[in-house]
Parts: C-alpha cells; sequence; structure tokens
C-alpha cells in the first residue's frame, strides 16, 4: 500500500504515543510508515497519505504544504472542535482499518490566492485555506472598503474588515463573525463584513469563478485608513488608504479523507449543537 507519514506534536506525549501506535498497528500492510514532528519534513519525504494528530489549524498547515501535489490528509482529532479532523480517537483502529482496505472517499477542497497592490508594487500570497482578512490595524479605529466582485461594485464598508472565505473557513472565524456555513464540497465564496458601523450590511455569498477587489478608502477624509491583511490568521503584511486586494480561487487543492458514514452535516450538528 502507500507511503503513510504520520505528522505529531512532538512536544505533547498522547501524540507522539498515539503516532507509535500508528506505526506499530500498520505494521507491514503498507510500504512505509514515516513520523514527523515538523510540517516542513512532509515534503522531505514521498508521502502518499498524511495522517495529522492535531486540530484544524495543524491540518491547514499542512494543506499549505501539500497543496497541488495529490497528497490527501486524514486528520485525527487532538484539538477542540475539529471540523477538519476527520477521525476521533476511540475510533482510529476502525478508521485505520478502513483506510488499509480502500474504504474512505477523497473530498477535493478549494483554496485562495491575494494579490497584493500597493503603489507600483505588487505580489501575489497563497495558497490559504480558510480565508483572507483584511481588517483595521489598531484597536479602536475602523477601516473603509469598497467591495468589487468582476469589477462590479458591490458596496462600502465601515467595519473592523471584511473577510472573504472559503467553504472550508465558513465554519472558522466567518462562523464568528456571523457569515453562512457552507457545505465543503460547494463552489463559492464569502464576502462576510465583521463588526459593520450599519447593521444593514450582511454577508454575501458569490461563485467561486468571481474576483473579488478589495480597495482601502478612507473613512475620515484627511486622513489615510490602516490596515493589515491576514491569510488563514497570520499577518501578511499593512496596508493603507488606496491598497488593493484582489482575490481569487487558487490553482491548486487539497484534498481530506472522508471515512465511514459521519457527514458534514452530522459533524455540523454535534458540534454546534445546531
Amino acid at each position: 500500500m502507500e507511503n503513510i507519514v504520520v505528522l505529531f506534536d512532538k512536544k505533547k506525549k498522547p501524540g507522539y504515543e498515539t503516532a507509535n501506535e500508528i506505526k506499530r498497528y500498520l505494521g507491514d500492510a503498507v510500504r512505509s510508515v514515516t513520523l514527523v514532528s515538523e510540517v516542513t519534513e512532509i515534503a522531505r519525504n514521498s508521502a502518499d497519505i498524511v495522517l495529522v494528530l492535531g486540530g484544524d489549524g495543524t491540518v491547514i498547515q499542512v494543506a499549505k504544504q501539500v497543496a497541488g501535489q495529490n497528497i490527501p490528509i486524514l486528520g485525527i482529532n487532538f484539538g477542540t472542535l475539529g471540523f477538519l479532523t476527520e477521525v476521533e480517537r476511540p475510533r482510529l483502529h476502525q478508521a485505520l482499518d478502513e483506510l488499509l482496505q480502500g474504504h474512505y472517499d477523497r473530498e477535493t477542497r478549494m483554496a485562495l490566492t491575494c494579490e497584493i497592490h500597493q503603489g507600483d508594487d505588487k505580489r501575489t500570497v497563497g495558497p490559504v485555506i480558510n480565508e483572507f482578512v483584511v481588517c483595521k490595524r489598531d484597536f479602536g479605529h475602523m477601516v473603509t472598503t469598497s467591495v468589487y466582485v468582476d469589477d462590479n461594485y458591490v458596496d462600502t464598508y465601515v467595519a473592523d474588515g471584511i473577510l472573504i472565505s472559503t467553504p472550508t473557513g465558513s465554519t472558522a472565524y466567518n462562523l464568528s463573525a456571523q457569515g453562512p456555513i457552507l457545505a465543503p464540497d460547494m463552489e463559492a465564496l464569502i464576502i462576510t463584513p465583521i463588526c459593520p458601523h450599519s447593521l444593514s450590511k450582511k454577508p454575501l455569498i458569490v461563485s467561486s469563478s468571481c474576483t473579488i477587489r478589495l480597495r482601502i478608502d478612507r473613512t475620515k477624509a484627511a486622513f489615510d485608513d490602516e490596515a493589515a491583511i491576514r491569510g488563514d490568521g497570520i499577518l501578511l503584511g499593512e496596508a493603507t488608504s488606496g491598497d488593493e486586494f484582489i482575490i481569487r480561487k487558487a490553482d491548486e487543492t487539497f484534498d481530506m479523507i472522508h471515512i465511514g458514514e459521519v457527514s458534514f452535516y452530522d459533524k455540523m450538528r454535534v458540534k454546534l449543537s445546531v
């Protein structure tokens, strides 16, 4: 069978013990089982499947590493909420048996890229898995952002920021910002204002084929707004009035392994208690 790479957190004893348990359990049923403790080590091994012992944040890091490489990810929950982690620890051996027998599905998911335009400078960042956020830089200030979809003007938002989310990211920051939940296989993006000054400003869902352009304007005519851009929670740079961000679906995708009969909707109902 495949070459399997198992990522674990070396700082946490249960993760190390479980990684070794997986290696013993799979035994000679696979070509190789390699244990790694750093996400960057995955690229050094010929992985056919990556098992991630961690939470959603760790799965996102791995997805960025393997996007576009046709290496599926199976998440084993060592975190809290666990929307991206497929297997809870009590079901570990059962899940491994299903994996060995080929009884699993692969779910292909999208990522995003962003062109950052600041004066004459342009750079592209990504892929990101959950969301890009253009937001205020400092506490106590708002930022004014104009939004365009395929060069059609949508609206101007005075808010803490604007969030552009994938379906995968719809259950992350987007959910906290009162955005809608999307099924992970939807070909759509969410534009969500964060704490808008006007209560009439609502999230908007658009096709994943659309190009979304965000422009930092001025909340007060005499002063430039000070903003920041983040991708999956990581600060990518600072911004000011006149800067633009062009966000679109990335060419690269990543695959998650789905095992068993627990659907996304079952997981949503249980984890969100809806």
